[in-house]
């Protein structure tokens, strides 16, 4: 699939923008970039379809505009699993979310399938997580599963660790979620 250097640049305002946010009350760590999410947008736990809809804070992306000559824009299901608990307790726009593996691991049918990220894979995603909590030193972290609070631990950052809502995971993270929001927000 070739993709065009207009995507790359896309991708990488979709990104500025959403590191953009004024008062952010958390951070949100995920895995790595999924081939129906931010392989295509950029931002951690986000589907074409989630910006096409206009239903991700910070982001200007044109309404009805596509990312991909798909037929129907990409949906991600834990990104919209994401999206509807951030928004269900009013603080979508005041999260901030990044991967303990910023780009997309290929899996074995190509660009277009996922696979865990392997050590080496994960190892390097170690010095863009650093990278990334310079910007953002003192804000409560939650990691969406293993790979993520893993690679927290290593770089010693303190943080709750939830059920990444993959894989049948979508109720203990909703659970996990409310736990971790109300937390952030009464300290506030």
């Amino acid at each position: 699939m070739e993709l065009d250097k207009q995507y790359y640049l896309q991708r990488r305002e979709n990104l500025k923008a959403h590191l953009s946010c004024d008062n952010p009350l958390c951070i949100m760590i995920g895995e790595a970039s999924g081939y129906r999410g931010a392989r295509f947008t950029g931002v951690p736990f986000t589907a074409e379809s989630l910006l096409v809809d206009k239903l991700i804070p910070r982001i200007e992306h044109p309404q009805g505009q596509r990312i991909t000559t798909r037929q129907l824009p990409w949906k991600e299901p834990s990104a919209t699993i994401v999206w509807e608990e951030l928004n269900k307790y009013q603080v979508a726009d005041r999260i901030i979310m990044f991967n303990a593996v910023p780009w997309h691991p290929e899996g074995k049918n190509g660009s277009l399938s996922d696979r865990p990220p392997k050590k080496a894979e994960k190892n390097a995603g170690l010095e863009f997580l650093s990278l990334f909590f310079e910007l953002f030193p003192d804000l409560p972290v939650v990691a969406l599963g293993n790979t993520a609070s893993v690679n927290l631990k290593r770089l010693a950052i303190a943080h709750t660790k939830i059920r990444h809502p993959a894989n049948g995971g979508a109720a203990l993270f909703r659970s996990g979620a409310k736990i971790f929001i109300e937390k952030c927000l009464s300290s506030v």
